[in-house]
């Protein structure tokens, strides 16, 4: 090689190296982080959730199988705010342990979400006996406190977990605040003191809302959004049919007298169940009340419940009955709310819950997220430990695509 070709080679290296230099030292913070996450640097994170490209997709059954090794878990807090009057007395300040796994195919997305939580909450506004009035009431899904503030009895709710997503970047400043921008306090009593609606006609945002009782039979969740209505912008997706129902129906005392409130179905003889399906209902397993007494019998097709004699239809105290009738009757939704599979399993000490969704549901409502631009989303997430409204919250994640 003659001396012009030694110096032509190491000019053109020196310059190549300088060039690659550059070049990353040009790339962003997000960008050098997720090729730290790709090469298998990092394991854990605590902001940004990496969802992995697979090509064998994890079963949807709340079981965690091996697909989920690989995934790099984000591991984050959440706690529970304080808004004004009192809207979440009894949970403020309480946090618990959320990790975060997402997985990704050529169809869909899938998370896996696991948090601690002490109690597997099921026993959702049941149906009770109450032998001072004679008349069934249900629990109440609040706490009941005493002059001291002191919480006397627990709410009688169901454990939940919520997703926000923005719809296609509608929101405005999403990706400071996340699923703040749609919280809105300060509100009257009568408009329920805090409430989620957007800012603006045309801002959606796409929730995810998993509920242990409602629907985790089912193995789906319950596909919400929220919008610039209010003072209430949540809103279930359009169904074709299906959902859950209240358990309740208006019947006149011995057939004549004042109407009371009562279970519209129950299963005779059984003992701590939480919901009845639409199929049981089919097959007349759960029978339909057709009466009441003035002294609280039920009765229904083929016999009859008395609760003065029952004594476990009777809660007394802080004393639970196994004879409860459940506040719900459920079957699978069927149309763009029923379009996210998901099943959670309690494990003794917290949940696990997967889920599965197209990355592009078809949507023509504008109101789910569509994931196949494979872009950077912000969200938040929420956790519902035996609470109607109050949540423990963690804002500004981002879902990043490998």
């Amino acid at each position: 090689m003659t001396h012009q070709h030694r110096k032509f080679w190491l000019t053109f290296i020196m310059f190549s190296i300088v060039g690659v230099t550059l070049y990353f030292g040009g790339c962003t913070h997000d960008d050098q982080e997720l090729d730290e996450f790709i090469n298998g640097n990092v394991t854990v994170n605590q902001t940004d959730l990496i969802a992995k490209k697979v090509t064998t997709a994890p079963t949807i059954d709340g079981s965690i199988d091996a697909v989920w090794d690989d995934a790099v878990a984000l591991e984050t807090v959440t706690k529970v705010p304080d808004p004004t009057g009192g809207r979440f007395d009894g949970f403020v300040g309480k946090k618990y342990n959320v990790t975060l796994r997402s997985v990704y195919d050529n169809d869909y997305i899938y998370f896996l979400a696991e948090w601690d939580d002490n109690a597997r909450d099921f026993d959702r506004e049941t149906w009770y006996f109450d032998p001072a009035t004679k008349l069934w009431k249900q629990e109440s899904k609040y706490p009941t406190f005493n002059a001291n503030g002191q919480m006397t009895r627990r709410p009688f709710y169901e454990d939940k977990f919520a997703f926000l997503w923005n719809v296609e970047n509608s929101v405005a400043d999403w990706d400071k605040s996340t699923c703040w921008t749609s919280c809105h306090t300060d509100l009257s009593e009568s408009d329920g003191l805090a409430r989620h609606y957007t800012n603006a006609p045309g801002e959606r945002i796409d929730m995810w809302h998993w509920k242990s009782v409602r629907m985790n039979e089912w193995s789906q969740l319950d596909d919400q959004h929220q919008d610039d209505v209010t003072p209430n912008g949540r809103h279930g997706d359009p169904k074709e049919s299906g959902g859950y129902s209240n358990n309740k129906q208006d019947l006149a005392l011995n057939g004549t007298g004042d109407l009371v409130t009562v279970p519209k179905y129950v299963i005779p003889n059984r003992e701590f169940y939480y919901w009845i399906t639409q199929p049981e209902i089919d097959a007349g397993t759960a029978k339909l009340v057709t009466g009441v007494s003035s002294n609280g019998i039920l009765t229904y097709d083929g016999g009859t419940i008395d609760p003065n004699t029952d004594t476990d239809f009777q809660r007394m105290g802080a004393t639970v009955g196994s004879r409860g009738i459940p506040s719900i009757y459920n079957t699978p939704f069927v149309g763009n709310r029923g379009d996210i599979a998901g099943k959670g399993k309690y494990t003794g000490s917290g949940w696990v819950l997967e889920i599965k969704r197209k990355l592009s549901t078809g949507d023509t409502e504008k109101v789910d997220i569509d994931f196949t631009s494979l872009e950077d989303q912000p969200f938040g997430i929420g956790v519902f430990d035996n609470a109607s409204v109050a949540h423990a919250i963690k804002p500004n994640l981002i879902l990043k695509f490998e």
